[in-house]
């Protein structure tokens, strides 16, 4: 087979679909919507590409540069199904389903039944990409950028230390980091340590918890089931409320953010998100520590593993998806 495409730069560990596309559309003088559409595909909106894009896109990407199919679909959300997502397409069931299926901070059928039609794990209502700055000042113009770095799912980039930081716009060449490029910023152990276990996670398919393995999937549902419990409304904390306000103590922030209605972490504006985000990774230092006893009987994941049995990757409870 002779590749249409014979010049494309190759896809990076954790790349964007957006991002690769974009990459080769600079080699041709061309534009992402017009490579889509010389696929035969009507491009949408550029966002879509890294979220579900059509079934037979990664075939025919595959086809034009020679690259694995399957290392194409992991570029977008779609392809980390039932990893990272149970379900490409959103139902009003989905969020018991994956919020629901692990109790850690509150106690086990403690939070009250939601159903929401049109959500889906960690794709935010209002994107907004991230970036690490050491990440982009190694590489070259049109600069690489990664899937993680677009949900509110991670704090930091595990491989340079250093929090990803708010893109001022959206545009994709980072040409205004090139004149005027942020400052690296340290993150805090604690924050690290949760975001290299989500890069572990799509990197391997497993994530250690105080040296036992689980599935990344388990991992995923976890950390959202986390989330929700620190934000759930006041009258769902009963009893536990302390132990909420412990985590949220810890990270130094006011308890649900001081905010007074419910809202999925998908649609809070990206700031609280973030805050929410270093909620959860104190939530889970304290746990592992043994400051903090959870009231759910998945907190059994964050403590060292018994001798024989306990809650680690054989768990009774079934992998995520």
């Amino acid at each position: 087979m002779t590749s249409r495409w014979p010049l494309h730069p190759a896809p990076r560990p954790d790349e964007a679909l957006s991002s690769w596309l974009t990459r080769i559309a600079v080699l041709y003088t061309s534009t992402v919507e017009d490579l889509v559409a010389d696929l035969g595909f009507w491009p949408g909106r550029v966002a879509d590409l890294d979220t579900s894009p059509p079934d037979r896109l990664a075939h025919e990407l595959s086809e034009r540069t020679g690259v694995d199919g399957h290392l194409i679909r992991r570029m977008s959300l779609s392809g980390w199904s039932p990893w990272l997502l149970d379900s490409t397409e959103p139902n009003p069931h989905l969020f018991m389903t994956y919020t629901r299926q692990f109790s850690v901070l509150l106690p086990a059928g403690r939070l009250r039944p939601r159903e929401i039609s049109h959500w889906l794990p960690w794709r935010p209502s209002l994107p907004r990409m991230r970036a690490c700055p050491q990440c982009i000042a190694e590489t070259n113009p049109p600069h690489p950028y990664q899937l993680l770095w677009l949900l509110p799912i991670t704090l930091s980039c595990p491989q340079h230390g250093c929090r990803l930081e708010a893109r001022d716009s959206q545009v994709v060449d980072f040409r205004d980091w090139q004149s005027r490029p942020p400052t690296p910023r340290t993150v805090a152990p604690v924050l690290l340590a949760m975001d290299t276990r989500t890069w572990q996670a799509l990197a391997t398919g497993k994530v250690a918890l105080q040296g036992a393995d689980i599935d990344a999937g388990i991992w995923f549902h976890l950390l959202r089931t986390i989330i929700d419990e620190l934000c759930a409304n006041l009258s769902e904390f009963q009893n536990a409320r302390k132990t909420v306000m412990t985590a949220w103590n810890e990270a130094g922030l006011p308890l649900r953010l001081g905010l007074a209605r419910w809202h999925t972490h998908e649609d809070h504006v990206p700031t609280m998100q973030l805050l929410a985000l270093e909620a959860a990774a104190a939530a889970i230092h304290l746990l592992e520590a043994s400051a903090l006893t959870g009231q759910g009987p998945d907190a059994a994941f964050f403590l060292p593993r018994p001798p024989r049995g306990g809650a680690d990757g054989s768990s009774t409870k079934p992998a995520a998806g």
